[in-house]
């Protein structure tokens, strides 16, 4: 008996706190991926500059789609999803929402192919305090006072990248302001993680096919070696399951909260920029060291508030 009171302690989480250990593990996953990418196949010359990106986005959205399907069959929920593609007046809901996460599923392969993963890193930076701000004066939601701390410091770290930038990148606004508009959207129109993920993809599909046919004629496709299929089915997995996680807990957290969550993304992607060889000045430190605190104050807050 005395076991059994342990054990349901140990393993019963709240759905705030599930949708915390959904956001650190989804953030692991996701710092994998431009690590992941750089392990391409050979690519041909084409006449599209950075051809090689759009190619694995579209890989990427394909073995997706054919993830989740397979995935929503085993699990019996694929009805669930047909009912939902049969209201036809609800696709151009789905649409939007595929549009609104198209730019993130191809920035995030093809910038780190451009040696851009810092600003993809700087743009993740700036996100969470976007989403929060958002919070705050959209949903109303209230940050405890250690949160509120831990944004202050986040903040004086993103002002600080921006002071000492050497010119903000476009890739910064697609990523901080993309992202919130996409999960406002998701919050008007609430549905299962798995459900939206899957209707994105295949909303998406459609025009993944298009490019990657013009990049690469389909005779061609008959010539890419097995192996080469294996790492983009393996693409579409490091894909799916991190994003899958994130919109859960999008949906099971405050938005202000999932956003001061979301620091640990981009320091993780950090890291990997820096084991790719890219380099961080020593006057850029500081914006770190105040990302890395603030997730330290929001990690001891998350445990008080558990315990």
């Amino acid at each position: 008996m005395a076991l059994s009171k342990l054990n349901s302690k140990t393993f019963h989480f709240s759905p705030q706190q599930k949708g915390v250990i959904a956001s650190v593990i989804a953030s692991c996953l996701f710092a994998l991926l431009p690590l992941y990418v750089q392990f391409q196949p050979d690519w041909p010359e084409t006449a599209v500059a950075g051809g090689a990106g759009h190619w694995l986005t579209g890989q990427r959205i394909l073995w997706s789609a054919v993830i989740m399907l397979v995935g929503l069959t085993l699990v019996g929920r694929i009805s669930t999803l047909w009912e939902q593609l049969k209201q036809w007046r609800l696709w151009p809901r789905s649409l939007l929402s595929a549009c609104l996460i198209a730019p993130q599923f191809w920035l995030f392969i093809w910038a780190p192919l451009q040696g851009e993963i810092l600003s993809v890193a700087l743009g993740y930076f700036a996100l969470p305090l976007v989403l929060v701000a958002v919070g705050y004066f959209v949903y109303g939601e209230q940050l405890t006072r250690t949160q509120v701390i831990a944004c202050f410091i986040a903040a004086c770290g993103v002002v600080y990248a921006y002071v000492i930038a050497d010119g903000i990148s476009w890739i910064v606004f697609v990523v901080a302001l993309g992202y919130p508009l996409y999960f406002m959207n998701r919050r008007r129109h609430p549905m299962a993680s798995d459900l939206v993920f899957t209707l994105d993809n295949l909303f998406l599909l459609p025009f993944a096919l298009l490019a990657m046919l013009y990049l690469q004629p389909f005779s061609d496709w008959q010539k890419i070696e097995i192996s080469s299929w294996v790492y983009y089915l393996g693409l579409g997995l490091t894909g799916t399951l991190p994003m899958l996680l994130f919109l859960y807990a999008s949906q099971m957290l405050p938005l202000s909260l999932f956003g001061l969550l979301t620091y640990l993304e981009p320091t993780l992607v950090f890291c990997v920029g820096l084991l790719l060889g890219e380099r961080v000045e020593l006057i850029q430190w500081p914006i770190y060291g105040a990302i890395m605190l603030a997730l330290v104050l929001i990690a001891i807050d998350s445990s008080k508030r558990r315990a």
